[in-house]
Formats: C-alpha cells, sequence, structure tokens
C-alpha cells in the first residue's frame, strides 16, 4: 500500500481504543479517523511544511483476524518529513493530520481496508493474506522530538541507524546460536558439514575449514590489510547454489565488517582474506540463511551456498556509497 510504507512498520492496542471510544475520535474530509492525544510536555508550536517528526509508532490490523503488525518501540523510530501531498495522489493515510502535532504528542488513527481499496492506494487482489475487506488497520504514533531542518534529522536518523543496526545484529546472532544449538543436539549440523564436504571431495575442491564452520578455497589470500571487524571492504562476488552449481547473484557491494548484519559463513568467510585476495567460500546451510522467513524465495531451508569472492579493497574509513544485497533482515520475535 503506496501511502502506508513510508512507515514502515507501523498500532495501538485494542484496550485503548475501546478507552478512548469512537466519540472521541474526528474524521478528515478523506474518511480518515483519528484522534490527538497531547503530551504533559508539549511543545508550544504545531509542526510546520520541512520540519521533521520523529516517532515510535505501532500497528494493529482487527477485523476476520486481530494481529500485531509491527512496533518500532526498542527499534529504529520512524523520521517523517512534513510536506505536502503530490498532486493528483489520493489522500487517505496519517500524514493527513502530522501538521497538527507537537512534540509530545500522540497520534491514533484508524484505516478501513475497505477505504484504502476504493482509493485506489491498493487492490483487494494484492493484498496480504492475512488482511481482508471489513478489516480496519489502527495506528499510533508519538512524537519523540521535531527537527527544524534536514540536517538535524538527517544526523539523528543516521545516529539511529548505527543503534538499530547493532541491534538487529545480536538478535540474529542469538537467533543463529540457538539455532545451532538445536541443529547439533539433533545431528542435522554435522549432516550439514558433511553434504559440504562431499561436494568438495566430489570435485576435488581443496578447501580449509574456517572457524565459524564454513570452507574456504584461496586462489589468492592476498598482501593488503587484512579483513577484521570494524573495517570497510569492498567485495565483487557470485552467489551460487552448492546443489547444482547455479549462480543466483553476482554483484560488487561496500560493507562494514562486524557491524551491519550479514550470513554468518559469509561474514566469517571474508575474514580469512586480505586485501586484493580470491577465492571461493563454501557455506553448510545452518551458516546461511538456515531457516529463516526471510531468505529469498529460491532457495530451500537449510540450503548450503558457494560464494565465489574478491576482495577489493580493505580501509578503516566508510566509502561514500553503502550498499549491502544480501543481508538478511533481523528475525521477527
Amino acid at each position: 500500500m503506496k501511502r502506508l510504507k513510508q512507515f514502515g512498520f507501523v498500532a495501538l492496542s485494542t484496550i485503548l481504543l475501546v478507552a478512548c471510544g469512537n466519540a472521541d475520535f474526528k474524521t478528515t474530509s478523506s474518511g480518515l479517523k483519528y484522534k490527538i492525544i497531547e503530551g504533559k510536555d508539549r511543545g508550544k508550536d504545531s509542526v510546520k511544511e520541512g520540519q521533521w517528526l520523529k516517532m515510535n509508532v505501532k500497528q494493529e490490523l482487527s477485523g476476520h483476524k486481530d494481529s500485531l503488525l509491527g512496533d518500532t518501540y526498542g527499534k529504529m523510530p520512524a523520521f517523517v518529513k512534513i510536506q505536502a501531498p503530490a498532486p493528483g495522489q489520493p489522500v487517505y493515510g496519517p500524514d493527513e493530520v502530522f501538521k497538527l502535532l507537537r512534540k509530545g504528542d500522540s497520534l491514533v488513527t484508524v484505516l478501513l481496508i475497505d477505504s484504502i481499496i476504493s482509493k485506489g492506494l491498493a487492490q483487494e487482489a494484492t493484498l496480504p493474506p492475512f488482511m481482508k475487506k471489513g478489516d480496519k488497520i489502527t495506528i499510533t504514533f508519538k512524537v519523540d522530538e521535531v527537527y527544524a531542518n534536514d540536517s538535524l534529522a538527517q544526523a539523528d536518523m543516521a545516529a539511529a541507524q548505527k543503534i538499530e543496526e547493532k541491534r538487529q545484529k545480536e538478535e540474529l546472532e542469538q537467533k543463529s546460536k540457538e539455532e545451532e544449538a538445536k541443529l547439533e543436539k539433533s545431528g542435522e549440523k554435522a549432516k550439514q558439514i558433511q553434504e559440504v564436504k562431499d561436494y568438495l571431495a566430489k570435485k576435488t575442491i581443496t578447501a580449509t575449514q574456517a572457524p565459524a564452520g564454513e570452507f574456504v578455497k584461496f586462489d589468492n589470500p592476498g598482501t593488503g590489510a587484512q579483513v577484521t571487524d570494524g573495517k570497510y571492504v569492498t567485495v565483487k562476488y557470485t552467489g551460487k547454489k552448492l546443489l547444482n552449481d547455479s549462480t543466483f547473484e553476482s554483484n560488487q557491494f561496500d560493507y562494514q565488517v562486524g557491524v551491519q548484519s550479514f550470513i554468518k559463513g559469509f561474514e566469517d568467510g571474508l575474514r580469512q582474506f586480505k586485501q586484493g585476495g580470491k577465492g571461493s567460500i563454501y557455506i553448510p546451510g545452518y551458516l546461511a540463511y538456515g531457516a529463516s522467513e526471510f531468505k529469498p524465495p529460491f532457495l530451500k531451508n537449510h540450503e548450503p551456498l558457494i560464494f565465489d569472492v574478491e576482495i577489493i579493497k580493505v580501509s578503516d574509513e566508510a566509502p561514500k556509497a553503502d550498499v549491502m544485497p544480501i543481508a538478511p533482515p533481523a528475525p521477527k520475535k
């Protein structure tokens, strides 16, 4: 849904709705129901076009089935710039009333799925399977800060992003440890490692098992700076399925080791190289995407992978552009 995507994972418990009651809600000309709850330390002025809101957001779906869709509390907050709607674009969403908010305020909005469809913001055929006509989405926003200009907002956004990346990495590592422990107990971990060993033997490939468990073949280990945590690395790679040697992706990207989230076997494999290094990383399924619901749709659960890599550059300084094409999102709770 086009206008909702800008808020990311964006809701309020049913209890709050019942407590407020529909009589407390106002309605915009588009039909959006909303309620502003003024904060105790409310700012003096409402926000203006060009300013930014930093908000925590929750979103809940209710109707044929109640479910919490998302919650930014304790995660990356939403940063929204106040601006006039684009000419000709359908109007129906929380941004209609953002201009009425002040620092410290909370906003509750109720969007009807039927209205979202009728206004052309989504098509019934493209709704997620858990969402149906007759449902409604309740979104709550808590305004934590108001920024006067882009530079102030972007500086705080960058700081918040670093905190979020650290949180996601820790969450991913914890989930990975728990999954690996279960696989080891069941004997599945040993089977997945053996699967890679059998492949290497069949192809007569000489590779060394790295600390995390993946296997690395060195065409050239490199002679420059070592890939270590905190370094910025430019990597050229080709990703393949080990089961049939088919290529699924080739790219080049910049990446900060040990900071940004990445699949464990790939990241540990990179640490075995220096700048100028070239080789291949053979990753058992549990060190790749495992059984994650976020794995690419063309991969099976615990599918082993191969990455042919070339370490173009290792630096202490961040590159101008930063693209991370195969990093998995943090798992849902």
